[in-house]
């Protein structure tokens, strides 16, 4: 029986949110362990590292993969011309880094030549199995990619603490991610293999480059903005305040890792589908920005009461000046998930170039704002840093009202209800938060104000929240219901 691809687009959300939650436990438990076995000037020192090899991998594949799955109709040729492209940018990009590193490294305040020289080899490494891999997500196949990724996770952790045990120090998380990358390549390739042909074909490499032209700049931009507070903080803080802002930046990449990329990752390529029907465009991205603040509004509130134990629990006690960061920056959860379908609509649309200048905004904020805010230290960072996203979120948002013709009004009538509750709940919780804190252990504090919120949202959402939401998301919920009802509950047997 052929599947649809309504069908096709919720099993993805299914896997990759069972296997989603999964790698948050994995990475959880991967955190709290090496949180106590590495110093925050260990973790500073690869998080340097990792700006420059996040800027690389933006010319590494040079938005082929994106390109792949946009385009509606593929040939042998278009795909062959694609890998070519993608092996010789991954050499290209892993001879540079490793000529000139010196003066690379010098630009984010780093004399870790040697291990920029190392970690960048994941880039011939990665080039091997790119296309591939856009091709998994074409399919559609997530089960498969979250199947991948989450053992890639566990390699990585299991590495990681296993060097960082025996004495390793930064370098442990180094060869944790070159071999985990080495792993998602092998599998990938198992999974979809493609005929290896050398061949760049004239018109399938001109609508590569230009797709990816305009891609790759809009990435470059979001990595500035991505990055550009790291390398503030870096190069006026130091190696040991930056470790201790990336963990906070880190704890609010969980939540966002496990719903919004869960998302956009199966959006992209359904919404690619319907890039010419935007009244269906319309109704997903207003429903599913309505769920991401259910989703979302809870989580900021827990972290806001019980930031303190939160830290505790994951990271340990001398992580301490995280704390503050990260419940500033767990203020802007929901803008920062709700971005992320946004950004996979716009890229279905093919609309690369004005999505270049909504990064190239953001980028400006984030820079902007982190040499203001430099002078309050990572607090202060952390500050501008939360409205620099938000004012971001605002500017995707009239994009894609201007792309597909979505009022504001509208979309402000789904999220309404869920805010006004939220409030509430909000106030309700900072009251008992003294009580709580009277209880011994941080994880238990944590996990009473967790079940308390959990269950004043599903109080407010049985009896407030879906009774005052616009009907098109009732009928959205119950098409999850009964979606998860089919997959949850298995078939009874007919016995003849």
């Amino acid at each position: 029986m052929k599947v649809s691809n309504k069908d096709k687009a919720f099993l993805g959300v299914y896997w990759m949110t069972i296997m989603g939650l999964a790698s948050v436990v994995i990475r959880l438990l991967i955190t709290m362990s090496l949180s106590r076995l590495l110093l925050p000037q260990e973790f500073g020192q690869v998080a340097t590292i990792q700006i420059i090899i996040s800027f690389a991998e933006i010319f590494w594949m040079m938005g082929v993969g994106s390109a792949i799955v946009q385009k509606k109709q593929l040939s042998d040729d278009y795909i062959a011309t694609g890998n070519t492209l993608n092996l010789i940018l991954g050499l290209i990009i892993y001879l540079t880094i490793f000529i000139f590193a010196s003066a690379i490294a010098s630009l984010v305040g780093s004399d870790d030549i040697t291990m920029l020289r190392v970690l960048s080899i994941v880039f011939v490494i990665h080039s091997i199995s790119g296309v591939s891999e856009a091709l998994l997500q074409k399919e559609m196949r997530f089960k498969t990619i979250s199947i991948i990724n989450t053992v890639a996770a566990i390699i990585n952790g299991a590495v990681a603490i296993i060097l960082a045990l025996n004495g390793f120090g930064a370098w442990s998380l180094v060869f944790a991610q070159i071999i985990s990358v080495l792993f998602q390549t092998v599998m990938s390739i198992i999974k979809k293999p493609i005929k290896f042909r050398l061949i760049i074909e004239k018109e399938s490499a001109k609508e590569l480059i230009n797709f990816g032209t305009g891609y790759a700049l809009s990435k470059l931009f979001n990595n500035i903005a991505n990055q550009g507070d790291y390398f503030v903080v870096s190069q006026t803080l130091g190696s040991a305040a930056l470790g201790y802002y990336n963990r906070a930046y880190q704890l609010l990449l969980v939540p966002t890792n496990l719903i919004a990329t869960v998302m956009e990752r199966v959006l992209f390529p359904l919404l690619a589908m319907y890039q010419d029907e935007h009244e269906k465009i319309r109704y997903v991205v207003m429903n599913l920005t309505a769920l991401i603040a259910i989703l979302a509004f809870p989580i900021t509130i827990v972290s806001l009461t019980m930031g303190a134990d939160l830290v505790q629990v994951v990271l340990g006690p001398k992580w301490e000046e995280t704390i503050l960061p990260f419940k500033i920056l767990i203020v802007s959860l929901f803008f920062r998930m709700a971005y992320k379908i946004g950004d996979a609509l716009v890229r279905s649309l093919g609309a690369v170039y004005k999505r270049l200048w909504v990064q190239i905004a953001y980028a400006t904020l984030v820079i902007g704002g982190a040499y203001i805010g430099k002078e309050w230290g990572i607090v202060g960072v952390a500050v501008t840093t939360t409205i620099a996203i938000i004012i971001n979120y605002f500017i995707m948002t009239f994009l894609i009202g201007h792309l597909v013709e979505l009022k504001i009004r509208e979309l402000l009538g789904y999220l309404t209800p869920i805010i006004l509750v939220s409030i509430v709940i909000g106030g309700v919780s900072y009251l008992i938060s003294t009580p709580v804190a009277t209880l011994p252990y941080a994880l238990i504090r944590l996990i009473v104000m967790t079940f308390a919120v959990g269950f004043m949202y599903l109080l407010a959402f049985k009896f407030v929240i879906i009774k005052y939401m616009p009907e098109d998301f009732r009928g959205f919920i119950e098409i999850v219901k009964d979606q998860t009802t089919r997959k949850l509950v298995p078939k009874k047997k007919i016995i003849k």
